[in-house]
């Protein structure tokens, strides 16, 4: 736990260091003047996963972003995720029927480098019902545990219409790699819909 507090106040100094660096160093910065609680400076948006079959998979991730300046932007990300895996059997081994539901959530900090390509990094909680495996052939346990994920990435920001509104994929990597995380040795590609208030 001592951990998670530590990466997530790292997170937020980097944060608060980089905006200040940015926001001065930007000249053109088109809400250089807008008041820090003015509507333009906010966004809404999020994504979202359904899948059936062998695994039923349904995901919705809400967010509500902060510009900081029109390059920078900060934000939280809040998410439920339903999974089912089917019992599945090939001889050697079986997977038991197991189904959880993921509640978690995120801090992100968003960098435009160039007009539409962008860097993000996000530090995510998960709390869900996790199959733990038994030693000595003892099968699996369900224990819920929450696990912390650091994603950094990019991604690609194709905008429509006024007040930063548009559609963006990005990759992230969990760089913390916990065995229990839900992207545990698997890149995260995440696609979804942002709108300007």
């Amino acid at each position: 736990m001592k951990k998670i507090i530590f990466l997530f106040l790292l997170s937020l100094i980097v944060t608060l260091s980089l905006s200040k660096c940015i926001a001065q160093s930007e000249s053109n910065n088109s809400l250089k003047e807008t008041p820090w609680l003015a509507r333009e400076r906010f966004y809404l948006g999020g994504t979202g996963g359904l899948s059936f079959g062998s695994v039923t998979y349904v995901e919705v991730a809400p967010l509500m972003g902060y510009r900081i300046t029109d390059r920078l932007s900060v934000g939280i990300n809040p998410k439920y995720t339903y999974i089912h895996y089917k019992y599945t059997s090939n001889g050697q081994y079986s997977t038991p029927d197991y189904q959880t539901h993921i509640l978690g959530g995120s801090f992100f900090t968003r960098y435009f480098i160039l007009d539409n390509v962008f860097l993000s990094g996000e530090y995510e909680l998960n709390n869900y019902a996790a199959l733990i495996y038994l030693p000595n052939n003892g099968g699996f346990k369900e224990s819920r545990i929450t696990v912390g994920s650091l994603l950094l990435g990019g991604g690609y920001f194709q905008r429509f219409g006024e007040g930063g509104s548009g559609f963006s994929i990005q990759v992230l990597y969990d760089v913390l790699q916990n065995p229990y995380s839900p992207y545990y040795g698997v890149p995260v590609i995440r696609a979804g819909f942002v709108f300007g208030l």
